[in-house]
Protein backbone atom coordinates (compact mmCIF):
# COMPACT_ATOMS: atom_id res chain seq x y z
CA UNK A 1 0.00 0.00 0.00
CA UNK A 2 1.04 3.11 -0.42
CA UNK A 3 0.22 7.13 1.07
CA UNK A 4 -0.95 9.38 -1.64
CA UNK A 5 -2.19 12.75 -0.50
CA UNK A 6 -3.49 10.84 2.79
CA UNK A 7 -5.58 8.43 1.26
CA UNK A 8 -4.55 4.83 0.85
CA UNK A 9 -4.84 3.50 -2.19
CA UNK A 10 -3.75 -0.47 -2.69
CA UNK A 11 -1.90 -0.84 -5.84
CA UNK A 12 -1.84 -4.74 -7.24
CA UNK A 13 1.58 -6.23 -8.90
CA UNK A 14 0.65 -5.43 -12.65
CA UNK A 15 -0.74 -1.32 -12.04
CA UNK A 16 1.61 0.97 -12.07
CA UNK A 17 0.75 3.66 -9.75
CA UNK A 18 0.29 6.38 -12.34
CA UNK A 19 -2.54 4.00 -13.74
CA UNK A 20 -3.91 2.84 -10.25
CA UNK A 21 -4.45 6.99 -9.84
CA UNK A 22 -6.25 7.22 -13.74
CA UNK A 23 -8.62 4.52 -12.80
CA UNK A 24 -9.24 6.32 -8.93
CA UNK A 25 -10.23 9.63 -11.53
CA UNK A 26 -12.18 7.81 -13.38
CA UNK A 27 -14.28 5.68 -10.22
CA UNK A 28 -14.51 9.45 -8.80
CA UNK A 29 -16.13 10.82 -11.67
CA UNK A 30 -18.53 7.98 -12.42
CA UNK A 31 -19.53 8.23 -8.55
CA UNK A 32 -19.86 11.66 -9.08
CA UNK A 33 -21.97 11.18 -11.79
CA UNK A 34 -24.04 8.89 -9.81
CA UNK A 35 -24.89 11.12 -7.11
CA UNK A 36 -25.81 13.92 -9.24
CA UNK A 37 -28.21 11.61 -11.08
CA UNK A 38 -29.91 10.40 -7.97
CA UNK A 39 -30.12 14.12 -7.04
CA UNK A 40 -31.82 14.68 -10.42
CA UNK A 41 -34.36 12.33 -9.75
CA UNK A 42 -34.68 13.16 -5.91
CA UNK A 43 -35.20 16.85 -6.73
CA UNK A 44 -37.71 17.21 -9.79
CA UNK A 45 -39.83 14.13 -8.57
CA UNK A 46 -40.05 16.86 -5.24
CA UNK A 47 -40.34 19.34 -7.75
CA UNK A 48 -43.13 17.81 -9.68
CA UNK A 49 -45.13 16.31 -6.75
CA UNK A 50 -45.20 20.14 -5.20
CA UNK A 51 -46.63 21.68 -8.66
CA UNK A 52 -48.84 18.94 -8.80
CA UNK A 53 -50.20 19.13 -5.09
CA UNK A 54 -49.39 22.46 -3.83
CA UNK A 55 -49.53 24.75 -6.84
CA UNK A 56 -52.75 23.25 -8.68
CA UNK A 57 -54.25 23.45 -4.96
CA UNK A 58 -53.54 26.78 -4.00
CA UNK A 59 -52.71 28.73 -7.52
CA UNK A 60 -56.06 29.21 -9.47
CA UNK A 61 -55.49 32.00 -11.91
CA UNK A 62 -54.51 30.01 -14.61
CA UNK A 63 -51.48 32.05 -16.36
CA UNK A 64 -49.97 31.61 -13.02
CA UNK A 65 -50.31 27.75 -13.09
CA UNK A 66 -49.15 27.51 -16.82
CA UNK A 67 -45.59 30.12 -16.07
CA UNK A 68 -45.14 27.98 -12.72
CA UNK A 69 -45.33 24.80 -15.07
CA UNK A 70 -43.05 26.66 -17.98
CA UNK A 71 -40.26 27.15 -14.99
CA UNK A 72 -40.63 23.30 -13.32
CA UNK A 73 -40.51 22.59 -17.66
CA UNK A 74 -37.12 24.42 -18.04
CA UNK A 75 -35.68 23.43 -14.53
CA UNK A 76 -36.14 19.49 -15.27
CA UNK A 77 -35.14 19.70 -19.88
CA UNK A 78 -31.87 21.93 -18.74
CA UNK A 79 -30.94 19.62 -15.90
CA UNK A 80 -31.55 16.65 -17.64
CA UNK A 81 -29.02 18.05 -20.54
CA UNK A 82 -26.54 18.76 -18.13
CA UNK A 83 -26.91 15.17 -16.56
CA UNK A 84 -26.72 13.80 -20.44
CA UNK A 85 -23.64 15.69 -20.50
CA UNK A 86 -22.26 14.60 -17.31
CA UNK A 87 -22.86 11.14 -18.33
CA UNK A 88 -20.97 11.66 -21.82
CA UNK A 89 -17.86 12.84 -19.34
CA UNK A 90 -17.88 10.40 -17.06
CA UNK A 91 -18.62 6.87 -19.09
CA UNK A 92 -17.65 8.00 -23.28
CA UNK A 93 -15.04 10.58 -22.52
CA UNK A 94 -12.87 8.97 -20.18
CA UNK A 95 -9.32 10.03 -21.51
CA UNK A 96 -8.83 14.14 -21.04
CA UNK A 97 -8.88 16.51 -23.58
CA UNK A 98 -5.22 16.95 -22.74
CA UNK A 99 -4.46 13.24 -23.25
CA UNK A 100 -6.56 13.79 -26.61
CA UNK A 101 -4.60 16.49 -28.07
CA UNK A 102 -1.23 15.05 -26.79
CA UNK A 103 -2.03 12.03 -28.58
CA UNK A 104 -2.78 13.80 -31.73
CA UNK A 105 0.42 16.10 -31.30
CA UNK A 106 2.42 13.12 -30.94
CA UNK A 107 1.41 11.32 -33.93
CA UNK A 108 1.80 14.25 -35.61
CA UNK A 109 5.02 14.86 -34.83
CA UNK A 110 6.22 10.67 -35.53
CA UNK A 111 4.64 11.70 -39.04
CA UNK A 112 7.06 14.68 -39.57
CA UNK A 113 10.18 12.79 -38.10
CA UNK A 114 9.12 9.96 -40.77
CA UNK A 115 8.88 12.67 -43.79
CA UNK A 116 12.26 13.99 -42.54
CA UNK A 117 13.91 10.97 -42.45
CA UNK A 118 12.49 10.20 -46.03
CA UNK A 119 13.32 13.51 -47.18
CA UNK A 120 17.19 12.89 -45.50
CA UNK A 121 17.48 9.46 -47.61
CA UNK A 122 16.15 10.86 -50.99
CA UNK A 123 18.72 14.20 -50.36
CA UNK A 124 21.47 11.32 -49.80
CA UNK A 125 20.53 9.44 -52.64
CA UNK A 126 20.43 12.58 -54.78
CA UNK A 127 24.19 13.44 -54.09
CA UNK A 128 25.07 10.09 -54.18
CA UNK A 129 24.12 10.05 -57.87
CA UNK A 130 25.61 13.82 -58.51
CA UNK A 131 28.81 12.25 -57.44
CA UNK A 132 28.52 9.24 -59.32
CA UNK A 133 27.57 11.83 -61.83
CA UNK A 134 30.74 13.54 -61.69
CA UNK A 135 33.04 11.04 -61.69
CA UNK A 136 32.01 9.57 -64.75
Amino acid sequence: MEEDNNKTVETTPDISVQEESKMQTVANSRVRFKIHIGLFVIVNLLLWVLYFTLFNAIVTDFTIKWAILKVFICITVVWLLVVILHYCIAFKWNKTFVEKELGRIRKQRSNQLKELERLKAQIAASKANQDAQKQE
